[in-house]
């Protein structure tokens, strides 16, 4: 006589819901999912039955979870790598997504004393102050804040800022001798919370970045990126870290 067959866990059953309604495009990715009270209601089963599908989904990388907003359909996440200098257009144009700026500011200014260290200057030079936010497909995923040697790139202001990537202009002045980044999640102040389009829970990921030409600072640059959407990596060969 065979053993009866136990029925699947109803935290189960829950995932398969999620799953099938990403299957069936039911639920795209990126969309928001039904709130933990209305899976509730519509599968009649407990609240710490679907908190344990939606953890379990979110492990598994299938969900993306913010405290605070809801749950979301898991997306390819934009990747930057750490040991190359790349530009936000080329990373959004790799995923198929189409790119989009604002520029909210650009003009010449002098170096006061709390970025004159990081550009390892006195304060009073010049320089030039960008900040630029940038969508991908018309949704906020960058706010750029750049600060470039006016000696470094005379003729920066002159350029069609909207058309022109940024990254690969500078590049091409000269080349860079040393690279540094700065990674840090944090909670966000107002204007990247406005800007970036940020729950009220949810953090930002900065990335501040420095460039070399020789012995010289030549570029400071702060980006912010919504947390639940974007990444940072860094891949070396073992002769690198030696």
């Amino acid at each position: 006589m065979h053993a009866p067959i136990a029925a699947a866990p109803l935290y189960e059953t829950v995932k398969r819901h999620v799953t099938d309604g990403i299957a069936t495009g039911r639920y795209a990715p990126g969309a928001k999912l039904p709130s933990e009270s209305a899976l509730v209601s519509q599968l009649s089963v407990s609240r710490m039955t679907v908190n344990r599908a939606l953890r379990e989904l979110s492990r598994d990388g299938i969900i993306t979870r913010v405290q605070g907003v809801g749950s979301f359909v898991a997306t390819t996440a934009p990747n930057t790598s750490l040991s190359e200098v790349r530009d936000i257009r080329d990373i959004i144009a790799e995923r198929g997504g189409t790119h989009r700026c604002r520029v909210l500011d650009a003009r010449r200014t002098r170096l006061d004393a709390a970025l004159a260290p990081l550009f390892e200057a006195a304060p009073g030079l010049e320089v030039f102050h960008l900040s630029v936010l940038h969508c991908e497909n018309d949704r906020p995923l960058q706010i750029e804040r750049r600060h470039v040697r006016a000696d470094f790139a005379p003729d920066l202001l002159d350029r069609d800022l909207h058309a022109m990537p940024l990254t690969p202009y500078l590049q091409a002045l000269a080349p860079i001798s040393e690279l540094e980044h700065v990674v840090e999640a944090a909670s966000p102040d107002g204007d990247e919370r406005r800007m970036l389009e940020l729950g009220d829970c949810e953090p930002v990921l900065r990335i501040r970045r420095r460039t070399w030409v020789g012995d010289r600072v030549v570029t400071l640059s702060l980006f912010s990126h919504p947390g639940s959407r974007y990444r940072a990596t860094i891949r070396l060969r073992p002769s690198d870290t030696a």
